[in-house]
């Protein structure tokens, strides 16, 4: 195509020619050191453009200049139409929306946060300026793929931007700017068992910390006693990392039991949102001896977090605890399980799962799934199917576990 050039144009005057039934600023003219009509026009934010026809006869240049403006106009509309209608346009009324969900107790700010991290991180930088009619199930495939290629994320995971997707289109669709929402890929969950620690890998975790706690490296200001505190207290409340972070002393409360004390949590969750955005979930009494001795002991107000308090901004809490956990379990040599799936502060949540299995053989999956906020199915399919084969060997690691991990340290 023929270049445009915004350049500024000198020609005589008398050799402008209007066309009839358009604006005066629509003009053909000749350039001197050329045998080719050119057609200019006005185009608000640009200038003054011009573009040459490819033609001699002043008939022919005629009918190109009509057609190039009319292209023009189809331009504009078709600017404004992205402006109004684009993807980023609709993100944001989704926003709206959950602010309002929000006010009526439909639905906990975190899971918002979520979303709109995820928003400003990878969707909008990818779809922002498109047209919404335009986002289709090869656009966002395309999208997932990379995200897997490019930042390896869980399934799971990828699953949620496809969901948070058709959150968006769901809004243009609510204001008749889609008719229906096109069919989008879906992302199956990976059937392979959750990252855990085995028992003897939990205990190289633990050793791992003791020492970076007594003698910590001068170049990272964290606390790893905290740290410590932190992967025995999940390890022993099946809580999860979105639920962890926003968890303080007024969501506790000490249960006394056949002279047992353990400790009843009402987990913040958006999991949980239908149940008044709490569940109460009971640890073991591990977790209440750490939260007694400890936790107590280093921030004990009613609103004071249980970990990392002085950190009000709790993603960012929830990041530098992942950030400190990854150092740890690299320092263990257990960044990896033996499927290659990296270890995270979730592998305490599947680790403290695992460790319940073993202890009842696998009985009682019902009131273990129900304490720990998840399904039977669930249960079997990630956890009791991959333990089952060394059920033997896993218990008789963890009786010893279970002696070595408080030892010298509560």
């Amino acid at each position: 195509m023929p270049r445009v050039s915004t350049s500024k144009i000198r020609h005589n005057p008398e050799d402008l020619t209007t066309i009839r039934g358009y604006p005066d600023t629509l003009k053909l003219f000749r350039m001197p050191a050329s045998k080719f009509w050119y057609v200019r026009m006005f185009i608000y934010g640009r200038g003054i453009v011009k573009k040459s026809t490819r033609c001699e006869k002043l008939s022919d240049a005629r009918e190109f200049a009509i057609s190039w403006y009319e292209d023009r106009l189809l331009e504009k509309k078709q600017h404004r139409a992205i402006g109004s209608q684009s993807f980023a346009v609709f993100a944001a009324r989704l926003q709206e929306t959950q602010k309002r969900q929000i006010s009526r107790g439909e639905l906990v700010p975190e899971m918002a946060a979520s979303d709109k991290q995820r928003l400003d991180r990878d969707v909008l930088p990818r779809f922002g300026t498109t047209h919404i009619v335009k986002i289709d199930y090869k656009s966002v495939d395309e999208f997932i793929d990379d995200l897997k290629n490019d930042r390896d994320l869980a399934q799971s995971t990828l699953k949620k931007y496809v969901v948070l997707i058709r959150k968006v289109m769901k809004e243009a669709e609510r204001e008749g700017v889609l008719d229906h929402i096109p069919s989008l890929p879906t992302v199956k969950r990976n059937d392979t068992p959750r990252p855990w620690f085995s028992p003897e890998e939990y205990q190289q975790v633990l050793s791992a910390c003791r020492e970076l706690r007594d003698h910590p490296p001068p170049r990272y200001q964290f606390d790893f006693a905290e740290m410590y505190d932190f992967i025995v207290f999940m390890i022993h409340t099946f809580l999860r990392p979105s639920e962890w972070k926003m968890l303080q002393n007024k969501h506790i409360r000490f249960l006394q039991q056949d002279g047992i004390e353990q400790l009843v949590i009402s987990v913040p969750n958006p999991k949980t949102l239908r149940a008044g955005g709490h569940i109460d979930s009971t640890s073991t009494e591990i977790a209440a001896e750490v939260y007694r001795n400890r936790l107590l002991q280093r921030n004990d107000g009613a609103n004071d977090y249980l970990f990392l308090n002085e950190i009000k901004d709790r993603d960012y809490a929830g990041d530098r605890m992942s950030s400190m956990f990854k150092f740890v379990v690299e320092r263990a040599n257990l960044e990896r399980d033996r499927y290659g799936q990296k270890h995270t502060t979730y592998s305490l949540r599947h680790s403290a799962l695992c460790y319940q299995i073993l202890k009842t053989e696998g009985r009682d999956l019902f009131g273990l799934a129900k304490n720990a906020r998840t399904s039977v199915l669930m249960l079997e399919k990630f956890y009791l199917t991959d333990l089952s084969p060394q059920m033997p060997q896993f218990v008789a690691q963890l009786r010893t576990t279970q002696t070595l991990e408080t030892k010298g340290v509560l």
